[in-house]
C-alpha cells in the first residue's frame, strides 16, 4: 500500500508579501501591515521580527523603532488578500487530486503516489511554479499526516537549509525534528494545555509523541489523543475536517 502524502502549503509573511508584490522596492526592506483601525500590527515582515517587534503590538508603543529603522506601514486591504489566495490556491490545484484550504494563506494537499518518489522535487516545483505566477514566497511541508505536515512546514520556514522544503515521512527524519520542536508548537495543543503537559515533563513534540495514547486520552482528552496518534504517523484527520470559522479566524493575524 502506498504511504499517505500529505503536504502543507504555507505563504510566507501572507499580508506582506502582498503588499510587496506591488513595491517590490520594499524586498528586503522592514515592513509592517496594520489592524483595521491602524491601532496595531498584525503581520510583519522578517526584518521587523528581526526587530523584537511582537505580533498585535499597538503601533505608538514601537513608534520609535518605526521611526528609527523606517519601517514601511500599510493599512490591512482584504480585498487584495484574498484575491491573492485565489490565485495561489488555483495554482496549488493543478498539483494534487484533492486540496482543502485551511485558512487565507493555507492549503492541505493530498499528495499520495503523485510524486514520483522524489518529493523535495516536486515541493520545489510548487514553490516556484506560485512564485512565478502570483509573486507569493510559500514553504512546504509533507509528511504521513495533517499534525506532521504542520510542523514539516514550521521547520522548511524555520531552517533555511531546508530550501522551504521538507518531507517527514522518512521516520528517523521525522523523529530528530520532534526532538528539536517545542510543544507548543504542535499543531492543537493551545497554552493551557501546553502548561499541563510541562508539569507533566512534556516538553519536546517528541516526548509527546512517545506518551501512552490511552493515557494521554485519559488525561486530557479525544483531540489530544489523536495529535499523538499523528505524530505517530496514524492519520486520524481528513482533508476537511476543519472548524467552519477557521477561515473567519486566520483573517486576523497573519506572519
Amino acid at each position: 500500500m502506498t504511504q499517505p502524502l500529505i503536504a502543507l502549503v504555507d505563504c510566507n509573511n501572507f499580508y506582506v508579501s502582498c503588499e510587496r508584490v506591488f513595491r517590490p522596492d520594499l524586498l528586503n526592506k522592514p515592513v509592517a501591515v496594520l489592524s483595521n483601525n491602524d491601532g496595531c500590527i498584525v503581520a510583519r515582515s522578517q526584518e521587523v521580527k528581526d526587530l523584537g517587534i511582537k505580533m498585535a503590538t499597538p503601533v505608538h508603543q514601537v513608534q520609535h523603532l518605526i521611526n528609527r529603522h523606517k519601517i514601511q506601514l500599510f493599512s490591512s486591504n482584504y480585498t487584495l488578500y484574498a484575491d491573492m489566495s485565489s490565485r495561489v490556491m488555483q495554482c496549488l490545484e493543478s498539483y494534487a487530486p484533492q486540496l482543502e484550504v485551511y485558512s487565507i494563506d493555507e492549503s492541505f494537499l493530498d499528495l499520495t503516489g503523485v510524486c514520483n518518489n522524489n518529493s523535495f522535487t516536486y515541493g520545489q516545483q510548487i514553490k516556484q511554479v506560485v512564485f512565478q505566477a502570483t509573486g507569493i514566497p510559500v514553504c512546504v511541508g509533507m509528511a504521513p499526516t495533517k499534525t506532521l505536515a504542520k510542523l514539516a512546514n514550521y521547520a522548511a520556514k524555520k531552517w533555511k537549509k531546508t530550501g522551504g522544503v521538507l518531507d517527514l515521512s522518512d521516520a528517523i527524519r521525522k523523529d530528530k525534528l520532534l526532538r528539536l520542536v517545542p510543544v507548543n508548537e504542535v499543531w492543537g495543543i493551545g497554552r493551557q494545555t501546553t502548561k499541563r503537559l510541562q508539569l507533566m515533563g512534556i516538553n519536546t513534540a517528541y516526548e509527546l509523541a512517545s506518551q501512552s495514547i490511552e493515557s494521554i486520552q485519559a488525561q486530557f482528552n479525544i483531540v489530544v489523543a489523536r495529535t499523538v496518534m499523528e505524530l505517530n504517523g496514524i492519520s486520524c484527520m481528513s482533508l476537511d475536517d476543519i472548524p467552519a470559522d477557521k477561515l473567519l479566524r486566520s483573517c486576523l493575524y497573519k506572519d
